[in-house]
Order: C-alpha cells, then sequence, then structure tokens
C-alpha cells in the first residue's frame, strides 16, 4: 500500500528558522522544515535564516530572508552594488568555488533523481561525472539588452528586478566588459539630448524600446542597436525620416564617444509582449556586423582550431554570451567527438541538430567526411552558411527545417551516421526526435544541455526502453545507449545556470 504523506502544519506569512542544505535548480537555496522543501532566493548553503514564508503549498514552500543569523562561510559581500534588486545574476553573495561546487551537485542531483536512483547511481556518477570547468569570474559577457523606462522625469535603462518589470537603472554590470557600461551611460545621456520618447509597455507608446549590445573579444569592437517601436521601414524611406533621423546624429556622436563601436543599426519591433527584437534591422551608421575569433591554445588540437575559426555576427545572432569559456565547451565537444569517429575520421558523417548558426558543426567539419547542420530559424542558417563560407568549408551542408521533421528522414536515408550532437534549447529534445534515434541508431551521440533536468530526462530515455512518462516505444526501440562522460561546463558566472556535455555509445 502507498504511503499517505504526513500533512504539514505551516502556514503563510509564518516566521521560521532554517538552515540551507543545497542549492536548487533555480537558483534557490533549499531547507526542509517538517520534512517540506523550503525555497529561498539570495540564499547560501550553510546560511542559517529567519525566513517569512509567503507561498505554502503540499509539496514545498517559498520563502524571503528577514535575517541572516548567522552567515555560511560561502557567503561573501556581493561585487555589484546593484545585486540586492537586479534579477541578472542571482549568485554573487556565494563564492566562486562554491558557485562550482553547487552546479556540480545540481547535475549529480539531476542526474540521480531523474533515473529513479537506478540508472545513475553514486556508483556510476563517480565513473562517467567529470569536474566542472571553471570560467573567468567576471566581465565575460559578449551580449547584454537593455529596457528603457521613464519614470518620474527620468530615463533610465539597466536590468529588471527579480520576477518584476520593475528596472533597475544599472550604473556598471560586473559581469560584462567595462566598455559596455559606458556605452550605456552614453547612450543614456544621448537619448535624454536628443529628448526621445520612451516605450511605456502598458500604453503601447513611445518610441525607444530597448538597448542592444554585442561585443567581440577577438576584435574588441561592438555593434549596437536600438529597438524601436515603430513600423518597418527600408533605408530610402528612413533617410527621409526627419523624425528617425535623429539616429544618425545619435551614432555619429556614440561612435565619436566610444572608439570601440563599429556599427550602428535600428531594429524596428511594433508588438506588443515580451519579444525584445522585431524581423527588421537597418544599418544606420558603420558596420552592420562584428567578427568574432573562437580559438584554441591547445596544441594537441588541430592548426585550423588553433588559428581560429571566424564567425561573422549580426545584432540579431544567436550565439554563446560567453566568448571565451565557449572555447572551452567547444574544446570538450571536440575531444568526444574525436573519440566517437576514431577510425573512420575523414569519412565519417556527422549531424548537429539544433544547430543554430552552426557553431559547433563549423568547429567539428575538419573531422567528417560529411556534415550537416538542422535549424529550423532560416536567419540563423543563412548566417551559418555565410560563416562555413568564411571559413572555406564545403563540406558542411545546412538543413533550414524544424528537427523532428528533418532527423528521421536524415537518420532513414543515411547508410550510417557516426555521430550525432545535440543542443536542444531549455525544454530538451523533443520525443519524436528520441523516437527516431531509438529506431535508427547513430553510432555516438553528444549532447550539449543548458538545463541538468531535462539533460537527466532525456538520457534515462536514451538509456532505457521506454519513452518520456514511460510510454513503451515497441518495435522502435531497436538501439540503445550508454552514457560513457558526463561533463558541466561553467559558461555563466554568478548565476546558477550550468551548461553539461554528454558522450553517449550505442549499444
Amino acid at each position: 500500500m502507498a504511503k499517505i504523506r504526513q500533512a504539514h502544519n505551516l502556514e503563510k506569512d509564518t516566521l521560521i528558522d532554517v538552515e540551507i542544505e543545497s542549492m536548487a535548480g533555480g537558483g534557490a537555496g533549499l531547507a526542509k522544515v517538517e520534512g517540506l522543501p523550503v525555497f529561498i532566493e539570495r540564499a547560501v548553503v550553510g546560511d542559517k535564516l529567519k525566513v517569512k514564508l509567503f507561498d505554502v503549498r503540499k509539496d514545498f514552500a517559498r520563502a524571503s530572508i528577514v535575517e541572516v543569523m548567522s552567515p555560511s562561510t560561502e557567503r561573501v559581500k556581493a561585487e555589484c552594488n546593484h545585486f540586492e534588486r537586479c534579477g541578472g545574476c542571482q549568485w554573487q553573495n556565494m563564492n566562486y568555488a562554491e558557485q562550482l561546487r553547487s552546479k556540480s551537485s545540481l547535475v549529480r542531483q539531476a542526474l540521480r533523481h531523474l533515473s529513479g536512483g537506478k540508472i545513475f547511481d553514486d556508483d556510476r556518477l563517480a565513473k562517467i561525472l567529470e569536474p566542472i570547468v571553471e570560467a573567468e569570474p567576471w566581465h565575460y559577457r559578449n551580449k547584454a539588452q537593455f529596457p528603457f523606462q521613464f519614470q518620474n522625469g527620468k530615463t533610465l535603462a539597466g536590468y529588471y528586478e527579480y520576477e518584476s518589470h520593475r528596472l533597475v537603472n544599472i550604473e556598471s554590470c560586473s559581469i560584462q566588459p567595462r566598455v559596455m557600461d559606458q556605452v550605456l551611460h552614453s547612450v543614456r545621456n544621448l537619448v535624454r539630448k536628443y529628448k526621445l520618447s520612451v516605450y511605456d509597455e502598458h500604453k503601447h507608446r513611445g518610441l525607444l524600446r530597448h538597448l542592444h549590445v554585442r561585443m567581440s573579444f577577438a576584435k574588441q569592437k561592438m555593434l549596437v542597436t536600438f529597438v524601436v517601436n515603430h513600423e518597418p521601414m527600408k533605408y530610402r524611406d528612413f533617410a527621409k525620416d526627419e523624425y528617425l533621423q535623429v539616429f544618425t546624429r545619435i551614432a555619429q556622436d556614440l561612435m565619436a564617444e566610444v572608439e570601440e563601436v563599429e556599427g550602428v543599426s535600428l531594429n524596428f519591433n511594433k508588438q506588443s509582449g515580451n519579444r525584445i527584437m522585431g524581423d527588421t534591422t537597418l544599418n544606420v551608421l558603420g558596420k552592420d556586423y562584428i567578427e568574432e575569433v573562437l580559438q584554441t591554445n591547445r596544441h594537441d588540437l588541430p592548426s585550423v582550431l588553433q588559428k581560429g575559426l571566424t564567425f561573422r555576427l549580426s545584432s540579431e545572432s544567436f550565439f554563446q554570451v560567453n566568448s571565451r569559456q565557449a572555447v572551452k565547451l567547444l574544446e570538450i565537444v571536440h575531444d568526444m567527438a574525436a573519440q566517437a569517429v576514431h577510425g573512420v575520421h575523414s569519412h565519417a558523417t556527422i549531424v548537429d541538430a539544433y544547430a543554430g548558426v552552426g557553431t559547433i558543426a563549423i568547429w567539428l567539419s575538419h573531422l567528417a567526411g560529411e556534415m550537416f547542420a538542422i535549424e529550423e530559424n532560416e536567419e540563423a542558417v543563412k548566417d551559418g552558411q555565410a560563416n562555413a563560407e568564411l571559413n572555406g568549408l564545403s563540406n558542411l551542408n545546412f538543413l533550414a527545417s524544424k528537427v523532428e521533421d528533418a532527423l528521421e528522414e536524415l537518420l532513414k536515408n543515411r547508410p550510417e551516421i557516426d555521430l550525432l550532437v545535440l543542443d536542444p534549447p531549455r525544454k530538451g529534445v523533443d520525443a519524436r526526435v528520441l523516437q527516431a534515434i531509438k529506431q535508427f541508431g547513430p553510432r555516438n551521440i553528444i549532447y550539449v544541455s543548458c538545463n541538468p533536468a531535462t539533460l537527466a530526462r532525456d538520457l534515462r530515455i536514451l538509456e532505457e526502453d521506454q519513452g518520456e512518462g514511460g510510454e513503451d516505444l515497441g518495435e522502435l526501440s531497436s538501439y540503445g545507449y550508454k552514457t560513457i562522460r558526463v561533463k558541466p561546463v561553467d559558461l555563466f558566472p554568478q548565476t546558477y545556470h550550468v551548461e553539461t556535455v554528454a558522450l553517449l555509445n550505442r549499444i
């Protein structure tokens, strides 16, 4: 007979004392009270806290800190003055070594919990789960997006408070390069100088919505894009529009003030809602792209990677926000790929699913006789094709399609796929894709994940004979897999996010 869970006695607005045992997947600290998980934001493992419950449910509760009665030895003073309000970072009050331990623990707990402790038990995790790859913890972001608001007669630009649309007027950000702070200050002053109206999301009025900044760490150049509440237009119409021509003057002033700014563009977004950028971008002054170079310092890797690969990026291009750490991630992917295709090497067939602009595909292309990259976003496909040409690649084929539509056909029509790379969004791999993999069985899989929970779920499905939710895949389950390596990578210091790379072999 199933156990009946004992009801707890906790109520909303109650003050309780807790000690933080671990960090949870959403970045909050986790304590147990009467056996009930209680999640507390801005907490650190080892903190003894007085907290106030504000959300109490049958299976969990959430609370806010009233007093830090005894701080953890891992608690530190946040470097950023905006930390207490800003929602951009969650873990700046935790020393970096503890951040790495907590991220490794998040991966471990996800794998163990979501396999029911059977597939990934402690003994197996000790063999396959490798140490996390650390990063430079500060000033690492190559992209920033600042919303604008007009409050009490002032133009504000920055980041939102945690779980709100109240804006924190940022003076500096500790996880982005200082030159981005300079751009933000200059733009705010220019907006005031030229008296631009600021967008009001409730009334859907006002012009200026967001400032988008993208930076090349290799070239130390930036592309600045203003997102405006305006119908899209072509350049000939823009050149005649006295109202929008103010952005030409702003671009001239900004490029004179900040020499790293190489181009200024306008993006048109007339839609209401939370979408930041629209579908149309117009170049105002200078270039409409920057070039980033990803280059390894490892002498054991091929010369083409030591020389570096060039990626041309527009304001809309998808690209890892941490260029330096992206190289470390790609080095791990390369090591696993080289292991997977050993023996077939130059004749290998590799497929990169959820390919984006083809960063992984381009990095691995020298290992393949034939490389396929599947991506549904047509603009990303165009960027990927341009980058393949920029790097002189002739063996890379982009397929503009949803992965669930293209992969099954590709697996059916190719006699043998030596390596399949999966780099899905946070929701993980689509069930149809997992089914096609189980049916047609590519030799090896590299899974790059930004969400430990969906990674654990998908690895379990690939290792078991049953699909998500326990549904029997029946005759389609021709092949099974075994996870042989799991490597966490810290791409986003000061936040709870963790990237993980896993290698699976067909059995």
